[in-house]
């Protein structure tokens, strides 16, 4: 089993392209975007062209906090949805009057899509050891809770952490797949059972010079490598970088 992990490509077609280019080189089995796909209020490229390349290349995706707002404005979960993010200590208030505006940029076609993604979701490959991914924190596109980041991680009341690891479907998981984080990071974490899984996460695109040089986007390639060891399923992890060039590069300065 040979999974691509795509992550926090931000609405940036070519880094999208890139990546899934890269995963479909590696030979993977199954390409997994852990959300994030899209930016709020608006994308630098036009944001039915990234839900196009997804669903043309059956990428398998789940949103992550660029894409929640777009699904759940003025819908019955809103409320909910932004009372999570402002648990946050960085204010939402610059970007939230213009949400229903990013919204309106969507084709009917491309909303429906999205409101039909999970927001979590475990791999069907259950002999070769559960994988489950997330966008951030099991349960909270918002949050972090596999890094100190002050702007991505409130903080916790007591046991709360201990809860969401406790999660039927983390706590069963050998591998967690997730991204929301500007560096890469791999890293093993206890579960409340007594087991532990791997945590992978994807940076996606990273910003290069003024003239659209140097813009690069990450993605992983996971591979099942046999037989339960130590307690876990073994995998092999290969971090790849490849370059792309923003149709835009001065988009968001």
């Amino acid at each position: 089993m040979r999974i691509g992990l795509i992550g926090d490509t931000h609405g940036y077609m070519p880094a999208l392209e890139a990546a899934i280019r890269g995963c479909r080189d590696a030979g993977v089995d199954q390409i997994v975007h852990c959300g994030d796909f899209l930016s709020t209020p608006f994308s630098p490229d036009p944001p039915d062209e990234t839900i196009a390349l997804l669903r043309a290349e059956n990428v398998t995706a789940i949103t992550g906090n660029g894409e929640i707002y777009f699904s759940h404005w003025n819908t019955p979960m809103w409320d909910a949805t932004l009372a999570q993010r402002m648990r946050r200590p960085d204010s939402p208030a610059h970007f939230l009057p213009q949400v229903a505006a990013g919204q309106a940029v969507l084709s009917s076609d491309s909303l429906a899509w999205l409101r039909s993604l999970p927001d979590e979701l475990v791999l069907d490959c259950a002999r070769r050891g559960d994988v489950y991914v997330c966008h951030a924190m099991p349960g909270d596109p918002f949050t972090s809770i596999w890094d100190t980041d002050p702007q991505y991680t409130p903080a916790f009341q007591p046991g709360e952490i201990e809860r969401v690891l406790a999660r039927p479907n983390v706590a069963q998981a050998d591998l967690i797949l997730c991204g929301h984080i500007p560096h890469p990071l791999v890293q093993r974490t206890a579960l409340p059972n007594g087991r532990s899984a791997l945590v992978v996460r994807g940076v996606g695109w990273m910003r290069g010079a003024a003239d659209g040089s140097g813009w690069m986007v990450d993605f992983w390639v996971l591979e099942n490598t046999g037989p339960v060891s130590l307690g876990y399923k073994a995998w092999t992890l290969q971090r790849h970088l490849r370059p792309f060039r923003p149709r835009n590069p001065a988009w968001g300065e």
